[in-house]
C-alpha cells in the first residue's frame, strides 16, 4: 500500500483504527451493495505478527484483532487509564467475547457514560485516544520493527524476523511450564454489577460462590430479562444455575470486611444479610422453568475463593471472582476476569466447591396427625416437591408457626412479617406470624411421632426466630396450640404453635418486613380480605353439593363477624340456590371492598395488603385474638367481649370453627376461603 507523504506508522494506525471503530469490529468483512470490508492492512499484520509470538488466534484477521486490541487496552492502562477506557468501551463496551452491540450503539453508551454532553467536544476526546492509543500499539507488540510498512520497510525483512525471534525467546525465557496456559486477565470495580449482570444474561450454565449473596437475586432477576430480550424468548433461560452460600457457624468466622468495630454487630449484620440473600435467591430459582436445573448448597468449609464461573453457549469459559478490600464498600471491591481455555484449571476448583458442599433442599416429613396434638411421619418428602397447586397429594406436612409480639412503651405490640416477592413464593402481599416447614437432615423411619414440647418443632420454630432477628442465643419458647389447615388441590398442614415474646429493645433490620400491628388494622385487612373472598366466590362459585352450600355459609359467617350482616343473608341464600343473580350484591362488595383496601410500606416501597396468610385468617378469632388478649393487646379484649356479647356473632365464631376443621367439606371447596 502507497503511504501519503509525512504519515508515520502511529498515523496511519490510527487511521485504521478509526475505521474499525466505525464499522464495528465484527462486521469490518460485511460486503453489501453499499458497503465494502474495511482495510486495515496495517493494523492486521501487526495483529498477525502479535498472534504467532504470543500463540493467539491463529487464522482469522477479526480474531487476531480483537486478540490484539484485548490484550493492548489492557497494557494500555499503565501509561492512560481513562484513554484505555475509553478505546475498549468504543470497541468492545462490556462485551467479553461477542460483540454484540452496533458500533452506534457502542458509540451512544460512551459518550453517556464519559460524561460529554457536546458532541464535539467528545468527537476530540475518542480521537485523541486513539492517536495516543495508535502510538502505544507498536511498542507493545515489540517494538516499531514489528510492523509493516515505513519502519519495516525500512530495515528490511531479516531484521524484522531477529527481533520477533528475539521476542519469542525473551518471552520463552520468561515463560512457566509447559502445562500452564497462558491466561490474560481483566480487572475493574464492583460497582453496581452492571458487568456482571451481562456475563449472567449471556452465560448457559452458572456456578456461584458467595459469602451472604444478598444482591444476587436481583441481578439474576436483570440478567434473565436481558437474556430473554435478546433471545426473543419470553420463556428463555439459562440451562443450570448453582449457588453456594456458607453455613452460619463458617459464616460467623468470615473477617468482616465493613469495618465494624463491634464484631457481634458485624456477625449480625452478616447473618441478616445471609438470610436475605439465601431466602430471595431461593424463591427467584423457584421461579425458573423446568427444564432448568438449580441447586442451592451450604459450604461447611471456607471455600478458595468466591466468585462465579459462567459457561458459555460456544463453550468458552470465564472466570469472574470477587477480591474482596478490607474497610471498603461493596462498590469499591475488585474484580479479577480470566478465560479458563483449557477449561479445567478453575472448572475444577468450582466443581469441588460444589462436591463438598451439601444441597439445601432439606426432607421434609409427611404423615398425619394423631390425636389433634401430634404428628406421625410416615414418609419423607424433598421440600421442593411439596405444595405444588393441582398435585391433589393427600399427605399432611408438619409446620411450625410462632406469634410474636413485644412490648414497647408498655404496650404490648403483635409483631407480623409482610410476604413479599423478596421472602416468600406463596401468599405474597399477606401478614403472617412466622412460619416455616419442619425438615430433616435425614430420612426419618416411619413411625416416629412428635409434639410440641418434643424438640423436632422447637428447634425449627427457634430456628424460624433466630433467622429474622439474627440472634444466636437461645430464643424462649410457649407452647401454645396445634391446628389444621386444608387444602383442596395439595397437602394438608398440621401447625405446632409456639409464642416467643422478643427482647424490648430488639430492632428489626427493614428487609425482615416486620411489623407492628393493632387489632384494629388487624381486623380491617381480615375485612377487606373477607370481601375479597366474597367476590371470588360470587365470580367462580362452586356447582356441586355440598361445597356450594359450606362456600357461601362460610363467607356468609365471616361477613356477620364484620358486621355485614345484610349482605351475609344474600350470600347465604345464594348458597341454596344453584342459578342465584350475583350482580346486585357483587356490585355492593366491589364497592366495599375498594373502600377498605390498605396500602403497607415495604422495603422497596408501598404494596396493597391482600389479607392474612391461610392458617391465621381461619384462627384469627379461636388462636390469634384470644392470644393477643392473654399477653395484654389493645383492643383484643374489647373485640373478644363484642364477639360474645353479640349473639350473631358469637354463633358464627362457633359455626366457622366448625366448618374450618371438616376435613371432607373443606377438601371440596376448590377456592380458598
Amino acid at each position: 500500500m502507497a503511504e501519503r507523504p509525512g504519515n508515520d506508522l502511529a498515523a496511519v494506525l490510527s487511521e485504521e483504527l478509526a475505521a474499525c471503530r466505525k464499522r464495528g469490529i465484527e462486521r469490518l468483512d460485511v460486503s453489501t451493495h453499499n458497503q465494502q470490508p474495511v482495510v486495515a492492512p496495517h493494523l492486521e499484520e501487526l495483529a498477525a505478527n502479535y498472534a504467532a509470538v504470543t500463540r493467539g488466534p491463529g487464522h482469522g484477521r477479526i480474531p487476531q484483532l480483537k486478540y490484539l486490541l484485548r490484550d493492548a487496552i489492557v497494557a494500555f492502562r499503565e501509561e492512560d487509564e481513562t484513554d484505555a477506557q475509553l478505546v475498549s468501551a468504543l470497541f468492545f463496551g462490556d462485551s467479553q467475547h461477542r460483540v454484540t452491540k452496533s458500533a452506534g450503539e457502542l458509540l451512544d453508551i460512551a459518550q453517556r457514560h464519559f460524561g460529554f454532553t457536546s458532541a464535539v467536544r467528545f468527537r476530540q476526546a475518542r480521537h485523541a485516544a486513539l492517536e495516543r492509543f495508535a502510538e502505544f500499539l507498536p511498542r507493545f507488540a515489540g517494538g516499531a520493527s514489528l510492523a509493516p510498512g515505513i519502519a519495516g520497510d525500512a530495515r528490511g525483512r531479516d531484521t524484522v524476523e531477529e527481533d520477533r525471534a528475539a521476542l519469542l525467546k525473551h518471552q520463552s525465557d520468561g515463560a512457566p511450564a509447559a502445562e500452564v496456559e497462558r491466561h490474560i486477565a481483566s480487572t475493574g470495580y464492583i460497582d453496581d454489577g452492571d458487568h456482571f449482570i451481562t456475563l449472567l444474561s449471556l452465560a448457559e450454565n452458572v456456578t456461584i460462590v458467595g459469602n451472604t449473596n444478598e444482591s444476587l437475586a436481583s441481578m439474576l432477576r436483570l440478567a434473565l430479562a436481558r437474556k430473554r430480550a435478546a433471545m426473543f424468548r419470553p420463556d428463555g433461560c439459562w440451562s443450570s444455575v448453582r449457588v453456594v452460600f456458607l453455613t452460619d457457624d463458617v459464616l460467623d468466622r468470615v473477617n468482616d470486611e465493613r469495618g465494624y468495630p463491634n464484631p457481634d454487630e458485624a456477625r449480625l449484620l452478616r447473618r441478616r444479610l445471609a438470610v436475605y440473600g439465601r431466602r430471595t435467591v431461593r424463591i427467584f430459582l423457584r421461579s425458573l422453568p423446568e427444564r432448568t436445573s438449580w441447586t442451592i448448597y451450604d459450604s461447611s468449609h471456607l471455600p478458595p475463593l468466591t466468585g462465579t464461573l459462567l459457561e458459555m453457549p460456544d463453550g468458552q469459559r470465564i472466570v469472574h471472582v470477587v477480591v474482596r478490600r478490607p474497610q471498603r464498600s461493596r462498590p469499591n471491591h475488585l474484580y479479577l476476569e480470566l478465560e479458563d481455555t483449557r477449561g479445567h484449571y478453575f472448572s475444577s476448583v468450582f466443581d469441588e466447591i460444589v462436591d463438598n458442599a451439601v444441597d439445601d433442599n432439606k426432607l421434609v416429613p409427611a404423615g398425619r396427625p394423631v390425636d389433634g396434638a401430634r404428628f406421625k411421619t410416615i414418609s419423607t418428602r424433598y421440600r421442593r416437591n411439596v405444595l405444588i397447586d393441582g398435585s391433589s397429594v393427600r399427605d399432611w406436612l408438619p409446620m411450625v408457626l410462632v406469634i410474636t409480639w413485644q412490648v414497647r412503651g408498655n404496650r404490648a405490640e403483635p409483631l407480623l412479617q409482610l410476604r413479599t416477592e423478596r421472602n416468600s413464593s406463596r401468599e405474597l402481599d399477606r401478614f403472617t406470624h412466622l412460619a416455616s416447614h419442619i425438615t430433616q437432615e435425614h430420612r426419618t423411619v416411619a413411625g416416629v411421632e412428635f409434639g410440641l414440647d418434643d424438640q423436632l418443632p422447637l428447634v425449627t420454630a427457634a430456628q424460624r426466630v433466630q433467622m429474622e432477628t439474627g440472634e444466636s442465643d437461645a430464643v424462649e419458647l410457649t407452647p401454645f396450640a396445634t391446628g389444621q389447615y386444608f387444602h383442596s388441590d395439595k397437602e394438608h398442614l398440621f401447625f405446632f404453635v409456639y409464642s416467643c415474646q422478643l427482647p424490648d429493645g430488639l430492632q428489626l433490620w427493614p428487609r425482615a418486613e416486620m411489623s407492628a400491628l393493632s387489632v384494629p388494622e388487624l381486623l380491617a385487612i381480615r375485612e377487606n380480605q373477607v370481601l375479597r373472598r366474597a367476590l371470588a366466590l360470587c365470580a367462580a362459585a362452586p356447582t356441586r353439593r355440598p361445597a356450594r352450600g359450606a362456600a357461601f355459609e362460610i363467607i356468609a359467617q365471616n361477613l356477620i363477624l364484620h358486621g355485614y350482616q345484610d349482605i351475609a343473608v344474600e350470600m347465604a341464600r345464594a348458597g341454596s340456590t344453584r342459578n342465584a343473580d350475583l350482580r346486585a350484591v357483587g356490585a355492593e362488595l366491589r364497592a366495599l371492598e375498594e373502600r377498605t383496601r390498605t396500602i403497607w410500606p415495604t422495603y422497596e416501597g408501598e404494596t396493597e395488603v391482600a389479607g392474612l396468610s391461610g392458617f391465621q385468617f381461619r384462627e384469627f378469632f379461636r388462636t390469634l385474638l384470644p392470644f393477643y388478649a392473654s399477653v395484654g393487646v389493645p383492643g383484643a379484649v374489647q373485640q373478644l367481649t363484642i364477639i360474645r356479647d353479640d349473639e350473631a356473632k358469637r354463633a358464627a365464631a362457633d359455626r366457622l370453627s366448625e366448618l374450618y376443621t371438616h376435613e371432607r367439606l373443606m377438601e371440596s371447596i376448590p377456592i380458598e376461603l
